[in-house]
């Protein structure tokens, strides 16, 4: 496949809009569209229990559709578990884990989580009484690996973010995994802005739960996540939601739950939403996921050196080994909206303001930021209409002071 114009050709507002906005959520191409279509229009029905065909046939799809999940981050089908979103799933792994925590045990994050990743931890540590600590890091989001050996010292959970959806930063995982392995900490990674930008593998990084959203990297539909969980924790976590489809046996006395992943899945689920995950999932696979990391650093180098040939401030590593396909920055004295709203009057779409990363903002005393963030259908071509809408702006700027 012909990086980005074929996947260009599936993606018709690619045609209309420059469309810089990925990290909060992808476009969609037809043939994720087309897959959903035809689960509606062709064997719509309840997933499990039911005999009569289209119901069967649905059910076929759906845990067709847990199978390329599992497969594409080297997970086992049972260990997948279909979810609202990455934001549910992080909120089920604290709830789930609630009964396993004691008065004075020790949660470790970092201060540059999506709040998805925090506010769990922080309500569960002010509600038992828990430790909550943060690994050190500098103004450009790197973490202070010693200082993470430390604070992960006798943690009972360590739950950091793979890519920092404000700053761009791919944070060491793989090692901070290592570490909490060797303190027999849980491990819990929020993959949400690394899934379908470059190669997660749950063993890898040694992950016990892992997060991420549909509608994201694997430019799937909004209203489906993923929670992997470990078949080592199948009967240590709690499921927080119970009912049908989660039961082996019911009495008026008591119940005995199913097996996994149906175990944590209770009700109906997004199954439309789980068999276009699913084809985003084959789409970026006939990508390749190599291909896709690469043009995201190719637009990240040219966006990052225009920005500096503007002398227009941006956030994040300057070590662009480490930078995902995130780059946040600002055009003062304008207020980050302000410079998003210019950006839409030439049909640029970014987003601005904290991101959900409040903690992120303060520690760099800014009251928020301009965020483009890219997909392998984004090109150079539109970074350098992005980058002459920009330089107008700084030129009227500077003119006026």
């Amino acid at each position: 496949m012909k990086i980005p114009d074929d996947v260009r050709k599936d993606i018709p507002l690619t045609q209309e809009v420059i469309y810089f906005d990925n990290t909060a959520t992808s476009l969609t191409p037809k043939p994720v569209i087309e897959a959903m279509d035809e689960y509606y229009l062709k064997y719509r029905a309840n997933v499990h229990r039911g005999v009569h065909r289209l119901s069967q046939m649905a059910t076929q799809k759906y845990e067709e559709s847990r199978k390329v999940v599992a497969d594409f981050i080297n997970a086992k089908f049972e260990e997948i578990v279909f979810t609202k979103n990455t934001s549910e799933s992080l909120n089920l792994v604290a709830l789930g884990l609630e009964h396993t925590f004691k008065k004075g045990d020790k949660i470790v994050t970092t201060p540059y989580e999506h709040h998805s990743n925090l506010l769990p931890w922080q309500r569960l540590a002010k509600k038992l009484g828990l430790k909550l600590e943060f690994i050190e890091g500098d103004d450009e989001g790197n973490l202070d690996l010693s200082d993470a050996e430390k604070k992960i010292k006798g943690a009972k959970l360590v739950a950091v973010q793979h890519v920092s959806n404000a700053l761009g930063v791919i944070h060491e995982v793989e090692e901070l995994g290592r570490m909490a392995k060797e303190e027999g900490a849980i491990f819990v990674v929020d993959a949400a802005q690394s899934v379908g930008h470059m190669e997660v593998d749950v063993k890898k990084l040694n992950a016990d739960f892992l997060a991420f959203s549909g509608h994201k990297g694997p430019m799937g539909p909004t209203g489906i996540g993923v929670l992997f969980i470990s078949e080592e924790y199948f009967d240590v976590f709690d499921p927080p939601l119970i009912g049908g489809g989660t039961i082996e046996d019911v009495d008026l006395c008591c119940y005995k739950l199913t097996e996994p992943p149906e175990r944590f899945e209770a009700g109906t689920p997004n199954i439309g939403g789980a068999i276009g995950l699913a084809a985003g999932i084959k789409y970026i696979e006939k990508i390749g996921i190599e291909k896709i990391e690469k043009q995201e650093r190719k637009l990240v180098k040219r966006t990052t050196e225009g920005l500096d040939e503007l002398e227009i401030p941006w956030y994040g590593p300057r070590n662009l080994d480490k930078h995902a396909g995130v780059v946040s920055f600002n055009v003062p004295p304008l207020h980050p909206h302000d410079v998003a709203a210019v950006l839409d009057e030439h049909k640029i779409m970014v987003r601005s303001g904290h991101h959900c990363a409040l903690p992120v903002m303060k520690k760099l005393g800014i009251n928020g930021t301009v965020r483009a963030s890219f997909h392998v259908y984004n090109s150079v071509e539109e970074v350098e209409i992005f980058l002459g809408v920009l330089e107008d702006l700084v030129r009227k700027i500077r003119g006026a002071l």
